[in-house]
């Protein structure tokens, strides 16, 4: 119990499709519950022809993969995980039944510009389509983006490279990074945590230099790369709570200030065509065949 409310044990997440699996065709196994109802309507858009009446959350990336291990073979149990860092610290598991995602999270998937023009009509019904693209360009937003978050990210992939156990991704983005119109690093901030990882670093050798590590890792994040794959990289409510800030701006929303990332996420994921995950839904359709 946390403030009242009753939380899903462990035992509990793990063994739900006992009680629900007979209502789907294919059960999908995911990592947080948080993201239970926005994978619903994704799959649902993704997989029309296949009965998904439930989708189950197991509660961490761990959970899902070992359970993935045990049921290699069962072609009614598919597990989805985050990419989060692990394509660039070689992380990744090759498991049939589990399949990953290219970007960093499922959220990264939801900045589709029809979208969120249609996100910004329902909240401005007398705005236009040609109104917002005159306001508001994706393709600047992205290459803000990259710009805004791609040395704290990097910085993030150092602690996790090297076990540093210093919070990072869970970090909310304002914590380093000022989201107004212009945005910009809090410079004090980030540069006193880079002292704290630099502190860490030396208790793992003293040859180790967080400027050093950092640069390691903005390859991933050059301007001689597309924003897209930059951004593949870029935690996806990273990028959300950045759009959030930017169109409650740029357009007078005041209902997006206090609006959730959750629920944000689900009115975005009901207006994407999610094109760009066709690939997951070949490689799933593959194995299930």
């Amino acid at each position: 119990m946390e403030v009242g409310l009753p939380t899903k044990s462990s035992s509990f997440l793990a063994g739900q499709d006992v009680l629900y699996g007979q209502f789907n065709d294919i059960n999908f196994y995911v990592e947080d519950q948080d993201q239970e109802s926005f994978y619903e309507t994704t799959l649902k858009k993704l997989f029309p022809d296949i009965r998904i009446e439930k989708i189950f959350p197991l509660g961490s990336k761990d959970l899902v993969v070992n359970a993935a291990k045990l049921t290699t073979t069962d072609k009614k149990k598919v597990y989805i995980v985050d990419k989060d860092f692990d394509d660039i610290l070689n992380t990744k598991e090759a498991i049939p039944n589990l399949f990953y995602l290219k970007q960093y999270s499922i959220e990264n998937y939801l900045t589709e510009e029809t979208a969120i023009q249609k996100l910004i009509i329902e909240e401005k019904p007398k705005l236009k389509a040609p109104d917002i693209a005159a306001a508001f360009s994706l393709t600047d937003f992205q290459k803000e983006t990259r710009n805004l978050f791609s040395e704290i990210i990097c910085s993030y992939l150092v602690i996790q490279k090297h076990c540093l156990g210093i919070p990072n991704v869970s970090y909310e983005p304002a914590r380093f990074c000022n989201l107004n119109n212009p945005s910009s690093i809090k410079t004090a901030n980030f540069n006193t945590y880079k002292e704290s990882i630099e502190v860490k670093l030396k208790t793992k050798s003293k040859k180790l230099s967080v400027t050093t590590q950092i640069k390691q890792f903005k390859k991933y994040f050059s301007k001689k790369i597309k924003v897209l794959e930059a951004l593949r990289h870029i935690p996806g409510k990273y990028i959300l709570h950045f759009l959030k800030t930017r169109m409650r701006q740029l357009f007078s929303i005041p209902s997006f200030h206090n609006m959730s990332l959750e629920s944000l996420s689900i009115r975005l994921a009901d207006k994407c065509s999610f094109d760009s995950l066709v690939y997951l839904r070949t490689d799933i359709q593959a194995f299930i065949a």
